[in-house]
């Protein structure tokens, strides 16, 4: 409806003062004010010289929009009063035509997203959460707006934080009754703790970095190889565990190394020698003053082995050959090292760019979960106590859903935030069951099943009489649901969607509360307006990755 509104006004603008524009169309404050506004007229007063109030009748003088019951101008703003019978008919006929495809695109264009990426050094921590959860909403929100979504989890396989995990099993082995991601933490804290007391032996690391690169240059299969591998691949199988509790896969993990096995990386050093701008000083460095980066960009050691910098280069060119769009989700604390990538990739003469998308940090509150005080947070524990925490909340009430609030409230917590803000995870905002908590929206959805349980009866979709207040906002929200998956998916912010299911579940309790339902003259109608509304409750929150319980 506001795209039919915006575009009619702007054929009426070009009509009468042959003047092509753009402008938004509003919501009122207020629904008693309209359900729509325009304010172009005071931009246009400036170009006509007249009253914007002038201007404003002119636009709507014997105009006429099918589903708009009245138009009018308000000291220059036109406000537009939809004519709910037929708006209502088609919005809800729409939502229960389509269900679960309702809000679909279609765009033929395939994008290559990575997230999480954590170095398998140890378990993810609720950083990495953060990514994993924007990673993996903005990957299914890409994929219902019609995009082809590939998910890459990029695995530093090359970096010495692996050869000290590598040297760390030879020296202490694993304990097996850990999950391996935790057993692999365990090795590599203790293999820091020897250096630090065998500073002598540092070298042996150096020299298993080295050997490991040449033996990839080579394409070699020998136990340097088997040795890496075994010791990245089971960090990983632990990483893995924690990701599908989340409900989080990936389509590919691309390994670093694969960029040295296939030449890319001695390439790319080759022809950004060839620039004239590579110094060598105890390294080998990039000058990329000419982009405004003060800062040389270290591409590799001098004894020839390569740097992740140079490793990350090749992978987004691999990256950009293969997609029409690349978006990485990293760290705010990586803004530096990704404009240092997008100035190496134009010296190399690309001309696509790739996008990111930075978050800020996250923590808990001090003494949330006391008795880790003092070091960092893991996943699993994160989601561990979010889990007893559902426990004792389902207990209260007499159900077991604990699994599905859990993970409701993890990803929903942070998914609600723009990723530009810090985010203080509360566990009291995270499992809130009355106004903004994820069990707030999946409570919604319990009751639009519950009401269509109890209903013995089919819905229809026939509206002729006069609505309420409240069932106007419903609907007018339910229309909306489009736009928000429109604007979540170009604006790659999972946030908006978010934030959409709660004021989606409070006008859904609000129309509960005013409008009988199983009672009422109009419960066929009605019944269809909750049948919509538990579709796109249902939609919402599967594209957060987040279950929607029918009983609770």
């Amino acid at each position: 409806m506001k795209d039919k509104i915006k575009e009619i006004i702007k054929e009426e603008i070009k009509k009468k003062f042959e003047i092509e524009t753009d402008f938004n169309v509003d919501e009122p404050p207020s629904i008693e004010l309209g359900d729509y506004s325009v304010n172009i007229a005071f931009r246009l007063a400036k170009i006509l010289k007249k009253a914007p109030k002038d201007i404003a009748e002119e636009i709507v003088k014997d105009l006429k929009i099918e589903g708009v019951r009245e138009i009018k101008v308000v000291n220059g703003y036109i406000n537009f009063y939809l004519d709910y019978k037929i708006y209502g008919n088609n919005v809800i006929g729409e939502i229960l035509k389509l269900g679960e495809d309702y809000g679909k695109g279609k765009i033929n264009k395939k994008v290559i997203l990575e997230h999480t990426s954590a170095n398998p050094n140890g378990p993810l921590h609720i950083g990495h959460l953060r990514n994993a959860i924007i990673g993996d909403c903005l990957k299914r929100i890409l994929e219902f707006y019609g995009y082809d979504v590939e998910t890459h989890y990029y695995v530093n396989d090359m970096g010495r934080q692996m050869a000290l995990v590598v040297y760390g099993i030879e020296k202490f082995g694993l304990d097996e009754s850990k999950k391996k991601d935790h057993a692999i933490a365990e090795v590599y804290i203790k293999i820091n703790k020897y250096l630090e007391e065998h500073p002598e032996e540092e070298e042996k690391i150096n020299k298993l970095m080295k050997e490991y690169e040449e033996s990839l240059e080579k394409n070699e299969e020998n136990e340097i190889i088997k040795k890496f591998e075994f010791a990245v691949n089971y960090a990983l199988e632990g990483i893995k565990e924690t990701l599908n509790n989340l409900n989080i896969k990936h389509d590919k993990f691309v390994w670093e190394s694969t960029y040295v096995k296939n030449g890319m990386v001695k390439e790319i050093i080759k022809k950004l020698l060839e620039t004239g701008r590579v110094v060598k000083e105890e390294t080998y460095l990039l000058d990329l003053s000419d982009f405004g980066i003060e800062k040389k960009m270290v591409l590799a050691r001098s004894n020839g082995t390569s740097l992740y910098s140079t490793r990350d280069i090749a992978y987004h060119l691999d990256k950009l050959k293969r997609a029409d769009i690349v978006i990485d989700v990293l760290g705010a604390d990586h803004k530096l090292t990704a404009e240092m990538v997008r100035a190496a990739l134009k010296l190399l003469g690309v001309k696509k760019n790739f996008e990111v998308i930075f978050y800020e940090f996250i923590s808990l509150p001090e003494g949330s979960m006391s008795t880790r005080r003092g070091r960092f947070i893991s996943a699993d524990e994160l989601l561990e106590e979010a889990l007893k925490r559902a426990k004792e909340e389902c207990e209260k009430r007499g159900v077991s859903v604990e699994k599905d609030i859990a993970i409701g409230a993890v990803r929903f917590n942070i998914a609600k935030i723009s990723p530009e803000k810090p985010l203080i995870f509360r566990w009291e905002e995270a499992l809130d069951f009355e106004k903004v908590g994820c069990p707030f929206i999946q409570y919604a959805h319990v009751r639009a099943s519950s009401i269509l349980r109890e209903a013995h009866e089919e819905e229809r979709i026939n509206f002729s009489y006069n609505f309420e207040k409240e069932e106007k906002e419903l609907i007018k929200l339910l229309d909306k649901f489009k736009e928000v998956i429109k604007e979540s998916a170009e604006k790659r912010r999972i946030n908006i969607l978010a934030n959409y299911l709660i004021d989606l579940a409070k006008a859904f309790n609000k129309f509960y509360e005013k409008c009988p339902i199983l009672k009422s003259e109009y419960k066929k109608e009605r019944l269809a307006l909750v049948k919509a509304t538990k579709i796109v409750l249902k939609n919402g929150l599967n594209l957060l990755g987040i279950n929607a319980p029918e009983r609770m």
